[in-house]
């Protein structure tokens, strides 16, 4: 689970500078509401600060997007552990027969790497 803590953690720094940023907002808004600032002034830090709001917001929609990809993964490795735990003993040798109920497809790059598509939809990446 450190892998989407780690998510957790992003998301979390990225809430904070969104809460910040708000604060600046709204401080600017009552700032020109209360005393007479140069409008073009105004203009200008109004936009630079929605301008790094928006820019916040769609990073936290990455990181999610990101969190809820690394969420299906963990599930679908897991299950693939909870499938090998079962097993009395794993094999030792190569089994054609384990390789094909387990891998789905394989697909070489000419850069020379694989990636294996297993059944439960996990890829794992090599080079050969």
């Amino acid at each position: 689970m450190t892998f989407l803590l780690y998510v957790g953690t992003g998301m979390e720094s990225v809430s904070n500078e969104m809460e910040v940023v708000t604060g600046l907002i709204q401080k600017l808004i009552v700032e020109n509401a209360t005393r007479k600032l140069d409008q073009n002034d105004y203009r200008r830090k109004y936009e630079g600060y929605v301008n790094k709001y928006a820019a916040l917001e769609s990073r936290m929609d990455s990181l999610k997007k990101e969190r809820e990809s690394r969420e299906i993964k963990f599930g679908i490795f897991s299950g693939f552990l909870f499938e090998l735990s079962e097993l009395e003993e794993l094999p030792l040798e190569f089994d054609v027969k384990l390789f094909h109920s387990l891998v789905d497809y394989a697909t070489v790059y000419h850069d020379g790497r694989v990636v294996f598509t297993f059944r439960n939809g996990a890829e794992v990446e090599t080079r050969i």
